[in-house]
């Protein structure tokens, strides 16, 4: 042996005794040929009792049986599970204790054969530093440990050294499962990309730093979270280069939200349709302008009654229902919209004009076969309206707008479809003329109340007053409060009218009482809209406050529609209005659904039996009605009031079945407060 050789032994000899990190060498059958001092120290066996063993021995058993198969699976097929391959692994001692290493294989061909060289870096220390920074963080995880936010820290490598409760138990991880794992391995593929450029752009900052991202993150079953992160850098401390402070906040419910709210900015969640934006944006994506296209509206006669006798759940079972038969007897390319309440539009291509109506005729057919809801058999009946692209307008609002004046023009005239024609459009500008001077008498205060009595029919003593709007337009003249009233709740003015009515009759009964005259409650009418609203009643009260008046000055009239909604809304106004001793009556009484279950539970004072009633009341059924009515009111303790009493014969028989007041031209037309008041000189 040469002199150089014996020097390069020697070096080598050298360099593998004074090596920190452990260096076992074995051949392509596992079989261990060198063992260095530093593998003794970190194994605890001397190279004897290795040396000549199969490497496994040196491995926790579900690692051993594995070994072998790993170094056969690479002789045959070349592919390494290990080889070449940086990883970290678990030891085993003499002891039989096991400890974490890091594990890095190399290949080398000698004159002895295939030689596998591994070198064995003790991760113990670096696992228990791990575990020190843990515990010794625990002190103040009674700060942070329970909050919403993911609080973790990151270690310069972007290793997490410390999570809180919120990111184990909202992913559904151990603690000791996450501590040591790379961030990364948490967020979704989509977006480690995007992390990662930002935690090394955090790395290269100089001094404290913050940066924020959004990702999606996957808990340990594969679902999806989408987190807010916020990164900042801790001052170098200690041994380690530097930290990463991690504050995660969960916005999955603000994305989901996000994208609900995408979802109801163009659909009607009830049924899946269109709502009026998305019908607009679908039908500019997909019309083609040189075709003809139908327009339907289509509305149901009974729907509203429908709702209030059975609730709205079986009113939305219903609508849900009618959406299944559209989709399944129109067009696929059909575009459905709800624009609200029980009505539908729908786009429909067609060949020609004659299409439209089979088409109609089948949604009618379908409309009205019977609903079989909440126990009952319901048969609702239907209308609808259409027009036509391009023959009757180019802009979609406005053929809506013609078919919607179609159909309401075939339940006028007690027809099913009706096709848009001129004479509709006039009318149809009638009514939008009448919308906008509706809107301009509320600006320029063009309305007027007036006011009808109402007596005791005993005594004919003065019981109170009803106020009635009226309107004569200096360009329409003037017109009758059924149309303008219809037309306000139509277009949602219908609230606006009712505050501008309650405005004016507190404004005159404070003026009146300034002046010394002592007035009887006046009633007021609230739209239905209007009192489903939780704010009418602080609106009210603050109206009355405003004037230095009280609550029982008024008195509050709403239809039985309202009555009997049974919406907590509704319950809730009735309750707040009668705790401030404000008397509500139920208008029109007679024409809708009575329930005298719901009647007995109502905080109502007075039912109103509408006139139709009473202008025939000697025929045989309405005189069994009227006095059924009255008996109803009697059961449950409130009074009744008749409408429309135009003779003393009328009179004298309410009188005999015990009804309580009256209102009609017998006793007092409707007058103006200045009439009112020649009364009182």
């Amino acid at each position: 042996m040469t002199t150089l050789q014996l020097r390069f032994d020697a070096i080598q000899q050298a360099i593998t005794d004074a090596a920190v990190d452990a260096i076992v060498i074995i051949d392509d059958r596992g079989i261990v040929r060198f063992f260095s001092p530093s593998a003794e120290r970190l194994f605890g066996f001397n190279r004897a009792e290795v040396i000549g063993n199969n490497i496994n021995m040196l491995m926790p058993a579900k690692d051993a049986k594995l070994h072998d198969g790993y170094i056969q699976s690479y002789k045959s097929s070349g592919r390494a599970k290990v080889i070449g391959i940086g990883r970290d692994v678990q030891g085993r001692r003499k002891d039989g204790s096991t400890f974490s290493m890091h594990l890095s294989v190399g290949e080398a061909q000698t004159e002895q054969g295939r030689l596998f060289v591994g070198i064995c870096h003790d991760l113990s220390e670096y696992k228990a530093l791990m575990e020190q920074l843990s515990s010794a963080e625990r002190r103040y995880k009674d700060i942070v440990q329970y909050q919403r936010e993911f609080i973790c820290r990151l270690t310069s490598s972007f290793r997490l050294s410390f999570v809180n409760n919120a990111f184990c138990q909202q992913l559904g991880y151990q603690e000791s499962e996450v501590i040591g794992v790379s961030l990364a391995e948490f967020i979704h593929e989509d977006d480690r990309s995007k992390v990662d450029r930002l935690l090394q752009t955090l790395r290269h900052e100089r001094g404290e730093a913050s940066l924020s991202v959004a990702s999606a993150v996957l808990d340990n079953m594969g679902g999806t979270h989408f987190i807010e992160w916020t990164f900042r850098t801790v001052p170098a401390s200690s041994e380690f280069h530097h930290e990463i402070q991690v504050i995660g906040n969960n916005i999955t419910e603000q994305v989901k939200a996000k994208q609900h709210a995408r979802f109801l900015a163009e659909y009607d969640s009830l049924t899946g349709f269109f709502n009026k934006d998305g019908l607009m944006q679908a039908f500019a994506k997909s019309h083609v302008p040189q075709r003809l296209y139908a327009v339907f509206f289509s509305d149901c006669y009974r729907f509203r009654l429908i709702n209030e006798k059975y609730g709205q759940d079986v009113g939305d079972l219903m609508l849900m229902e009618a959406a299944q038969r559209i989709k399944s007897v129109m067009p696929a390319d059909c575009l459905a919209c709800r624009p609200g309440a029980d009505d539908f539009v729908l786009v429909l291509p067609l060949r020609e004009q004659a299409d439209a109506l089979l088409l109609a005729e089948q949604l009618l057919q379908s409309f009205v076969q019977p609903y079989y809801l909440a126990g009952e058999k319901l048969v609702p009946s239907a209308a609808i309206g259409i027009s036509f692209y391009p023959d009757g307008a180019t802009e979609l609002p406005l053929l809506i707008r013609q078919a919607e004046s179609a159909m309401f023009e075939a339940k006028a005239s007690n027809q099913a479809i009706r096709v848009f024609h001129q004479d509709i459009h006039q009318q149809l500008t009638q009514r939008l003329e009448i919308e906008q001077g509706i809107r301009r008498a509320l600006d320029q205060n063009l309305f007027e109340v007036v006011l009808q009595a109402k007596y005791n029919l005993e005594d004919m003593h003065l019981n109170g007053y009803e106020a009635l709007i009226r309107w004569h337009d200096p360009e329409l003249g003037t017109v009758p409060p059924d149309v303008f009233v219809a037309i306000a709740e139509r277009v949602n003015l219908g609230e606006e009218l009712d505050l501008w009515v309650l405005s004016n009759v507190l404004q005159q009964i404070a003026t009146w009482r300034q002046a010394g005259y002592q007035v009887k409650p006046i009633a007021v009418n609230i739209t239905a809209a209007h009192f489903s609203q939780p704010e009418l009643f602080n609106r009210v009260a603050e109206m009355v406050s405003h004037l230095d008046l009280s609550m029982d000055c008024i008195e509050l009239e709403i239809t039985e529609g309202v009555a009997m909604g049974n919406s907590q809304v509704i319950l809730d106004n009735l309750q707040a209005f009668k705790n401030k001793g404000v008397n509500i009556a139920i208008d029109d009484f007679g024409t809708g659904y009575s329930s005298l279950a719901y009647l007995k539970d109502l905080p109502v004072q007075l039912l109103k039996i509408d006139r139709a009633f009473i202008q025939d009341i000697e025929h045989p059924k309405n005189f069994g009605l009227v006095n059924a009515m009255i008996a109803m009111a009697d059961a449950v303790g409130m009074q009744v009031l008749a409408e429309g009493i135009e003779t003393e014969r009328q009179r004298d028989i309410l009188l005999k079945m015990g009804c309580d007041l009256g209102q009609g031209y017998l006793f007092a037309r409707p007058v103006s407060y200045a009439e009112i008041e020649k009364g009182w000189i």
